[in-house]
């Protein structure tokens, strides 16, 4: 009997032993899971904090009010509740680290536009701004077309960027030559020939098609040599090959600014060829942005054609310029079309927190919805 109470006890004293290491290790772990929550709670709130601070500062127009990528003390983009572009276009172009820093925040961010029917909009080229990897992309359909090897400054750009359509030549037997460009011109909203140098029966076949474009309410670039023929008309104005080719026939220095095109009077360029416009009644809203030095002669003009704009370069390829020019030409045709975004896509970025702020602005006088992303 004695035997069996000692088994009893012995039973009873483990069973209450390992009922209090099981109480014991379900406090611990309420308890943990409690502090997880709290701490998981306190890092949303910080996060979200810092959302609403970055959408708070973007909505006003910043410190100083004409603030710039050296002067800005605060980041605003908004002037009374309507985007300024050009302030959301030197946003875009500051590095993302000082933004970051301007913001005081520690987390990642990306900013982005929405309108009414939920597409991700292109506000002057700018699809969205802030972390660098995140995936954007224009949602448009473009075309470019080059005749020479020696002549596609703007071919990669064009397939990268705007994942343009590629045409080359005048082969019948290739189905990505001119005659298949002016088959399929109507599907594209911008389009860009790069030295085209037609024949005369390519012009012809041409004109018409690319003049209906334009006057749809679409962009067009051209840059060199429209035909070997002199005075070629297309789209309002008369195209001309210079007679002179030495680097003073070359040489054009700024006159003009444009809205889209980031260079200032008085800049001056060398041409690798000297092609010009003349203005005629077609071209509406003419302006002359850069002329030669020697003649005065159109190098570099922006006019109207119907409801739809047009941009001459005299060629792609310049030299003793202080920068990148067709990186100037490449931002051109960026800011100048109009459009949608593709969706915004945060593809190979696993957050391990994530909030995000929706705030409502004007843009052309339409109420638009911006989004911050912010994450961890």
């Amino acid at each position: 009997m004695n035997i069996m109470n000692s088994k009893s006890q012995a039973w009873f004293m483990d069973f209450a032993i390992a009922l209090l290491l099981f109480t014991f290790t379900l406090a611990v772990y309420f308890s943990y899971t409690t502090n997880f929550q709290k701490q998981e709670k306190g890092d949303l709130d910080i996060m979200l904090s810092d959302a609403k601070s970055i959408s708070s500062s973007l909505l006003l127009s910043g410190y100083p009010g004409d603030w710039d990528n050296i002067t800005v003390i605060r980041i605003g983009i908004a002037d009374e509740q309507k985007i300024n572009a050009t302030k959301l276009k030197t946003f875009k172009k500051m590095g993302y680290n000082s933004t970051k820093r301007k913001f005081a925040t520690a987390y990642n961010y990306f900013v982005f536009f929405v309108n009414e029917n939920g597409d991700v909009m292109n506000i002057k080229g700018i699809c969205g701004s802030g972390y660098p990897l995140t995936n954007i992309s224009y949602n448009i359909k473009s075309a470019y077309y080059y005749s020479d090897e020696n002549d596609k400054f703007l071919k990669n750009f064009m397939n990268n960027t705007f994942h343009a359509d590629i045409y080359f030549g005048d082969n019948p037997s290739d189905f990505n030559d001119i005659d298949s460009l002016i088959s399929n011109i109507s599907k594209y909203n911008v389009i860009v020939l790069e030295h085209p140098d037609l024949t005369t029966p390519n012009y012809n076949d041409l004109k018409a098609p690319i003049e209906n474009f334009t006057s749809n309410g679409r962009l067009v670039m051209l840059s060199g040599q429209l035909t070997t023929s002199q005075g070629k008309n297309l789209l309002g104005a008369d195209f001309y090959k210079k007679s002179g080719q030495s680097i003073s026939d070359r040489n054009a220095s700024v006159n003009n600014t444009d809205e889209y095109l980031s260079l200032a009077v008085g800049e001056s360029f060398v041409f690798a060829q000297a092609y010009y416009i003349e203005n005629t009644s077609g071209a509406a809203q003419f302006k002359q942005i850069m002329t030669f030095n020697t003649d005065g002669k159109n190098s570099l003009s922006k006019w109207s054609y119907g409801n739809g704009s047009v941009y001459f370069f005299s060629d792609f390829d310049v030299s003793f310029f202080n920068g990148n020019f067709v990186g100037v030409v490449e931002e051109t045709a960026e800011s100048a079309i109009e459009g949608t975004c593709a969706p915004i896509s945060l593809a190979g970025i696993i957050p391990k927190k994530f909030v995000k702020t929706e705030r409502y602005l004007d843009y052309n006088s339409k109420v638009v919805k911006m989004v911050v992303y912010l994450w961890q």
